[in-house]
């Protein structure tokens, strides 16, 4: 610790001069900015000022709520769905193929 004490005295002495020059600099700046806001600043308006005009808040649209909905019946049993498996498209596309022959040659 007492290092550090012997170097920041060091340091003092060494940059004595810029110090005070940072320092009086920070001082004039401060008397700078106090005789501009006294002298060339407006005044503040002494009449009541008007908002900004921003664009108005969208409300949000309210919509009737959905009666829930029943089926007419149940729905079928997971068995008895078709499994569109990589077969079945094989043999769906197979099938359009033959009845897209038999449509083109019985149309000509």
């Amino acid at each position: 610790m007492f290092i550090f004490v012997l170097l920041a005295i060091l340091l003092l002495v060494v940059f004595w001069q810029y110090i005070l020059a940072g320092l009086g600099l920070w001082v004039l700046v401060l008397i700078m900015r106090a005789v501009i806001n006294w002298t060339l600043a407006d005044p503040k308006p002494n009449y009541p000022r008007k908002p900004v005009q921003t664009r108005p808040v969208a409300k949000p649209v309210t919509t009737r709520p959905e009666p829930k909905s029943k089926p007419a019946r149940e729905l079928p049993a997971p068995d008895y769905l078709p499994r569109w498996t990589a077969n079945r498209r094989l043999d769906a596309g197979r099938e359009h193929a033959q009845w897209q022959k038999k449509f083109d040659n019985a149309a000509q």
